[in-house]
């Protein structure tokens, strides 16, 4: 029996972070040929147990994947570590949270990563971050876009139950009062006014479950049904059977799309506005903090037409296809 090669998977991984886990799902389902060995033996400092370079050594090649990973304004010690570029690399579905600034330093050090000769593959999420990686860190070869690589998952069916249709909210763990539950109150009320009821998903298993169980202690709402689960796949399905979405994090918003599902969003940092111009629904972009978020819930909520969800679907399988294809040439895989 032929052996699979083995690929080193870098990311923010196993924490239990809704979006990072998909990305894992995303990658089996398209890279199901390679043995994945994950590098990251620890969640905390130091990451990791084994010495980089053996691990390095043990692998065929790299896939840094998924996320805001190129930061320009802090250094994780777990993306991007010279180690890595001893072998074939290839970044694939990454972002750049641009709102947090840039630290001359960290920029020249990604900036001497990306424009290694071993870096085979960048691919980015969104037209924003490919702009800023060619500006700011000029790659030895060109960045790829597609949309988020979640849009290409297969997701589990779901069927929605006839009557009283789901408005579904998702919240995450902040600083103790930065979150502006009476607004969110509001645009709950709203919810219940047109007769949805009310559904509180804790979207997140593992380590970052524990933390966002927080927030709904914090939310104080009443009448409320709250799903918590340590399987993604329920998690996916639970925000599947909801008619209506607020998300503040990015993936339940995703999915939400991937499924018709209007998500409106609760936080505005760029991954959400980039996604939602991508798919021309910025009138579901909202944050806690605004006043006006209640009117962002019409009474009758137009869905994600199905072409669009087939068309970003699409791009995204594109996109990873072209990453398969281009690692197995390289590792002259048949």
């Amino acid at each position: 029996m032929v052996s699979k090669p083995k690929l080193g998977v870098v990311g923010y991984y196993h924490y239990g972070n809704y979006g990072d886990e998909l990305f894992l799902d995303v990658f089996r389902q398209h890279l199901g040929d390679f043995e994945f060995v994950f590098f990251q033996d620890m969640l905390n400092r130091p990451y990791f147990r084994t010495p980089l370079e053996e691990k390095v050594r043990s692998v065929d090649a790299i896939l840094i994947g998924g996320g805001d990973l190129v930061i320009p304004n802090y250094w994780s010690d777990q993306y991007f570590e010279p180690q890595y570029l001893e072998k074939p690399v290839y970044i694939h579905g990454v972002g750049v949270p641009t709102w947090g600034g840039e630290d001359a330093k960290v920029v020249e050090r990604l900036a001497g990563f990306l424009q290694h000769e071993n870096v085979r593959h960048i691919h980015v999420r969104d037209e924003q971050s490919r702009s800023w990686i060619k500006t700011k860190l000029a790659p030895a070869i060109d960045p790829q876009v597609t949309p988020d690589i979640v849009c290409a998952l297969d997701l589990p069916e779901v069927a929605r139950a006839d009557g009283t249709p789901i408005f579904g909210l998702i919240s995450r763990k902040q600083n103790p009062g930065s979150i502006n539950w009476k607004n969110i109150h509001a645009l709950c009320a709203r919810a219940k006014s047109y007769g949805y009821r009310l559904r509180h998903i804790v979207l997140a298993t593992g380590m970052i479950g524990k933390e966002d169980r927080e927030a709904v202690a914090e939310s104080a709402l009443h009448d409320v049904e709250v799903i918590m689960s340590e399987s993604i796949a329920d998690l996916t399905r639970a925000i599947g059977e909801c008619a209506v979405v607020a998300s503040m994090k990015f993936h339940g918003c995703v999915v939400a799309t991937m499924y018709g599902t209007p998500a409106i969003t609760l936080i505005t940092t760029d991954k959400f506005r980039n996604f939602y111009k991508l798919i021309e629904r910025d009138e579901l972009v909202a944050h806690h903090r605004h006043d006006t978020l209640p009117d962002r819930l019409p009474k009758y909520v137009t869905k994600i037409p199905d072409l669009t969800r087939k068309d970003v679907g699409n791009q995204a399988r594109q996109g990873l296809s072209a990453l398969g294809e281009l690692m197995r040439k390289d590792l002259r895989i048949h």
